[in-house]
Formats: C-alpha cells, structure tokens, sequence
C-alpha cells in the first residue's frame, strides 16, 4: 500500500501537480488516464522515487518491493535474453547459497541454548522465507512461462539482447519486473509493444498477481478487465472513480453533466439580474432595487464550466479522391526468411472504402504483410498491384523509419507539405497539440506521443485513397484515439491497419484479416464478430468465410437548391404567426415592467413606515406591515421572474423571425 499526499510539481510556469493525493490499498488495480503532457508519467515516476515532488509526501511500507517500468528502456546487455531475465534471481541466489552455509554452520554447533545460535536462526528464518516468496525452485519454469506469455520463443531465450528491436526489449524489461513478484507495480503504458495475445496473458496475469497495481494506459479493455479504480489527473488535479474505465468515466460525465447543468442555470440567472441592472439602471424609481441584484451578484459564488479534453487532436482527413474498385490486390505472396516461412500462397484484396483490420498472433507476420503492400519490404514470390488512381499513405510501426531526427516539428512537417499548404503549417500542427514554440523542437526530443501525432499531421498534406496503418495509436492518450477512430470512419478511402487496440478495432474496421499458420482468411464484421466466428469455428459450426466485394451504396439524392412554393408559404404563415405572439409578449413585457415599478414602490413605502417612530414602537401595527412587506416582496420576486422569463422569449422569438427572413430572402 502506498499513500501520495498533497503533492505539488512545477515545470517552468505550468502547475503539473496541484495538492494531488492518491492512496492505493494492498491488492488494489489502478490505472492513471488522462490527456497526453497532462502528468501521468509525472505522478507514476513520484510514487517509484524516481522524481522528487517540490513538495507533499509519498509513503509506503519499508520493506515493500517496487517494480517500475518507465515508457522507455534500452538493454544493451551482449548476453542472452535468458540470463538478462535470470539477473533478477540473483539476490534469492545469494539468499540460498547463504543458507547451505548457515546450515552447515548450525550442524557443528555443539550449544543450540546461545544468543549467536538463535541470531543465526533468524537469519535462516528470514532467508527462507525469502526463497519462498520468490519461488526459487520454480525459477526456470516460471521464466519459460513468463517470456513465453510476452511472445518470445525458446530460442529467443538464447538470443542476445542486442539482436532484439526497441519494443522487444521493453518486453524483456517487463519480464524481468514480473518475475521479480514486487509488492507493488508501477507500469508506464506496457501494452504500448504487446500485440493482443500477450496483452490477454499479462492481463490474466496481473489478475493474479496479489500486490498493488499503478499503471498509466490507453488501453480502454485492458482497464476495463483489470482496475478497479481509475486516476483521472486533470489540470494539475486528481479525480478518483471507482470501478472498471467503462464505469468511471460515466461517473465522470455524470459529474461533469451536474456541473455543467448547474453552470449553465446560473449563467441564465446571472444574464437575467444583469438584464434587470442594465434595463432599469438609470431609473431612480429603481435605483434600490438596482443596487440590491447589484449585491446579489458580488456575493454569489461563480461555478465554473466543466473542462474540456482540450489536451486531444482535432482533424479530419482530407477528401480521399476516387479510385478504382480493386485498391491493392496481392497474389500468391509468401515470406521466407532464410528457413523460417512466415506465410505463403497468401491472397489479399482490399476494395474501396474497406476498412481492414490485419490479425495474427505474435510472429504471424502482420507488419510483414504490411511491409510487403507497403512496398517496403520485397515478398519472397508472388505479386502486389495497385489499383487505377490509387495513392498510398504508410505509417509505419517504428517512427525511426520515417522522421529525420535533426529536423525541427515545423521543417519535418514541411518536407512532406505541398506547397498550397505551406502556409497553413502552422494552423495544422496546432490541430496536432504542437503550439508556438513546440513547432521548433528537435524530433530527436520528441516524446513517443508527439512523434506519432506528428507522423499523423503529415498525413493530411497528401490526397491519398489508401492508408496502411502499422500501430497507429502507439503512445496517443485514449481522447486522441477517440479522434482518429472518428476521422478513419468518415474517410472514405481504403484503410489496412495494425493494431492492439480491441476497441479500435471494433469502432473501425468492417473486415478482419487473419495470418495464421502461414495462411490468410477473411471474416467479415468487425473484431468482435471475428472473435464470434473464431469460437464458432473451434466449434465446428462455422466455416471460413469468403469476404466478396463490398457492394457500394447509391449515392443520396442532392438537396433542392430552392424551396418549392408550399413551403415558401409554410415559411411565411409561420413568420406571420411568430411575429403576432412576438407583440402581444412584448406587449406584456411592458405591462409587467409597470406592475414591477409600482411594486418596488410599495416595498420601498412600506419599508418607510416601519421606521417611523409611531409605527416603530407600535408592535401590533410593525407586526401587520412586515406581513404586507413580506407578500410584496414575494409578489415583486415573482415579477422579476416572470418578466425575466418574458425577456428570454422575446429574445428567443426575435432570432427566429430573423432565421424566416433569411430562408425567405
């Protein structure tokens, strides 16, 4: 168990952290969301000790364990993958051979009643309880089942770490962290270079892991299976929700639902007392009843808007011109690398508008398939063509690919730009979060979020028809994903993707494509349906499915430039209708500004004969005209309401006469 109290983080002139304060029980599953620069990594590195707060405390257990997992880790070790991992063992190692000594040592004690024999004995208490915890007899069964869990086979186990690109040695660092069975847990996104298989096992295995879990994801499933608490950080503030991510962040919008209702009925009563100031401020006959809303607003408290995601891209993609039906066709495709057959007699066709998820287990070959119909990586046999007018866009898994390290964003973004959008750079990259200065960074700075949305922003300078997408969401936060789930489903061009993402891939694809066992099939739907037909298959009650082309929808009928004369009329009675209500309510907006003045008026006598002296000092009369001043006063309040109320209406009314002026002109 851990406890962060009133933590309070600075960089430059930004509030990182604002008093946060976090607990997490023993056992407990959490995982931080928030937008990308919000401080999730911030708080993950504060709790592990890595960052010191300016100031609050963090506290757990002394003797607890931690195992932290930043978003980046480099193993540059020559020896395997295997004693890399078994590195961790290595402390219970010494623990073990120290008890074959002490042992040893306690067998030629003649005297077993002295203080050195029972300090000894703790020892060995202490030492084989350790060996217990960590379960050092189990040890090469445990890594076998470990690493096999997170994708690597046992013949990568005798690789050498060097041999492994970035993403697997972050594997193998997750490893090493799990086998060390911490008390408590502290991963910085590590689903980022899982597929899905090994993001289902380490989930299963978290479940079972029985210390505390902090975690910082984008992975909207794997919270929802795995937390039972959600740590929004906000602003620089922390809201805790219970539950699963589904759960939470219904509670936060029913949060931020109440707070925005209760905002928006203060700012109508706000408007309506400034309304009443304004109209009746240069009266004297109401001069009191001016400066008492006038108090009314100085002492009321100002609830403030709900805060939008406003750290979270906005775009769209741009127009994808029309190609021919076929986009990409692959024929008779196979992949060998020198014995090892990826896949072979592969046939892949992607058909306009289609959007095609690539599935397979770890080592399938699905960034190798997207290599080869990227026409980057040449196929052992076989062929790939491009339909008639097609233009392809490729965003590769690893952004060392693509991106020259010594530019800056802005002249990175402008090696890729046309001219016609040169000068709109700017105004683009701002849609991408990169604002004033940010445009200047150099790539090689860039965090692994800011070159993913950097890689998308220059996307949009093209006119391509087919998009391949290697892990597109990599590093982006879950509001980012939101957006380009949203922008790849009104694009109507072609998408291939890659992606560990389960909800993405239900939100957008319309067609899954499975690599397994060296073949290629197609199921129709979604990832989820794919997943349905998958069960129905191991049952025996479902057979492959041949994918046919997709049979394109008529276009919808163009709306009529012009209004026909029935609704011209329609138009015109109604206009005619509104601007009758629109005098007879002015009408009484007049009426009831008079009975507000003349009730003012009795307030203000009535309040006047209470102070005479007469009246003061007589209780029976005082009491009898504070009687008629509180009915009054009631009656003025209901006034004031109602003319506020009649206000608005007219206000209302008169914009949409205004809408009739303009269908008709």
């Amino acid at each position: 168990m851990f406890d962060v109290t009133n933590v309070n983080l600075h960089f430059g002139s930004r509030h990182i952290l604002r008093n946060a304060c976090l607990k997490v029980d023993d056992g407990e599953r959490a995982a931080i969301v928030g937008p990308n620069g919000a401080g999730k990594s911030t708080l993950l590195k504060i709790v592990a000790g890595v960052l010191s707060p300016e100031s609050g405390t963090v506290s757990c257990a002394k003797s607890s364990l931690i195992g932290y997992l930043p978003q980046e880790v480099v193993i540059n070790a020559p020896h395997s993958v295997e004693d890399e991992v078994r590195t961790v063992f290595q402390e219970v190692l010494d623990h073990e051979k120290e008890m074959r000594a002490i042992e040893h040592r306690m067998s030629e004690m003649k005297n077993h009643d002295t203080d050195e024999y029972y300090e000894i004995a703790d020892r060995y208490d202490y030492l084989l309880h350790e060996t217990m915890r960590r379960d050092i007899y189990s040890m090469d069964s445990n890594i076998g089942k470990v690493m096999a869990g997170l994708g690597f086979s046992s013949a990568d186990l005798k690789r050498s770490c060097r041999e492994f690109s970035g993403g697997w040695q972050m594997r193998i660092a997750l490893g090493k962290i799990l086998l060390s069975n911490p008390d408590i847990l502290l991963l910085d996104e590590p689903t980022n270079h899982l597929d899905i298989e090994s993001i289902e096992w380490l989930g299963n295995w978290l479940l079972g892991h029985e210390g505390s879990l902090l975690m910082v994801s984008h992975e909207r499933s794997f919270m929802d299976k795995l937390v039972t608490k959600i740590v929004e950080v906000d602003n620089g503030k922390i809201n805790v929700y219970r539950g699963n991510y589904t759960a939470a962040m219904q509670k936060r919008e029913d949060r931020r639902e109440i707070q925005r209702r209760a905002y928006e009925n203060q700012q109508i009563e706000l408007q309506q007392i400034q309304r009443f100031i304004d109209r009746f401020r240069y009266q004297a006959s109401k001069a009191a009843l001016v400066q008492s809303r006038i108090k009314q607003l100085e002492k009321m408290e100002i609830i403030e808007a709900p805060t939008a995601d406003a750290s979270t891209i906005h775009f769209r993609f741009p127009p994808a011109p029309r190609s021919g039906k076929e986009v990409i066709v692959g024929k008779g495709l196979a992949k060998r690398f020198g014995d090892k057959v990826v896949f072979e007699n592969a046939d892949l066709q992607i058909y306009r508008g289609e959007k095609v998820a690539l599935v397979g287990v770890n080592g399938a070959g699905k960034t190798t398939l997207m290599r080869i119909l990227a026409g980057k990586l040449e196929p052992s046999e076989g062929t790939v063509s491009l339909g008639s007018n097609v233009e392809m866009e490729y965003f590769a898994q690893y952004d060392h690919e693509d991106l020259h390290p010594s530019n800056t964003v802005l002249g990175e973004f402008l090696s890729r730009a046309p001219l016609s959008v040169s000068d709109r750079a700017r105004g683009i990259l701002g849609a991408f979060l990169f604002s004033g200065d940010d445009v200047e960074k150099k790539v090689t700075v860039l965090s692994g979020g800011e070159k993913t949305r950097l890689r998308l922003a220059r996307m949009l300078c093209g006119k391509a028809n087919l998009l391949l997408l290697d892990e597109p969401t990599n590093h982006l936060d879950i509001g980012s994903r939101l957006t380009l789930e949203s922008a790849l489903r009104q694009y109507e061009g072609a998408v291939a993707l890659v992606s560990h993402d389960r909800y993405f891939l239900d939100n957008v694809v319309t067609r899954v494509v499975e690599i397994s066992e060296g073949a290629v099939h197609s199921y129709p739907g979604n990832y989820e349906s794919y997943l349905r037909l998958k069960e129905l298959q191991a049952q025996g009650s479902a057979p492959v499915v041949s994918v046919p082309a997709p049979i394109e929808p008529e276009p919808a009928p163009t709306p009529r430039a012009e209004l026909d004369r029935e609704e011209r009329k329609r138009i015109h009675n109604e206009r005619n209708r509104l601007n009758k209500e629109l005098a007879r309510t002015k009408k009484n907006l007049e009426t009831l500004e008079d009975k507000v003045a003349e009730l003012d008026e009795l307030c203000r006598s009535i309040e006047n004969a209470m102070g005479e002296p007469a009246n003061a000092t007589n209780p029976e009369k005082l009491t009898r005209l504070t009687a008629q001043l509180e009915e009054s006063r009631a009656n003025l309040e209901s006034a004031e309401a109602e003319w506020a109320e009649l206000q608005v209406a007219v206000e209302e009314m008169e914009a949409e006469v205004a809408e009739y002026d303009k269908a008709l002109s």
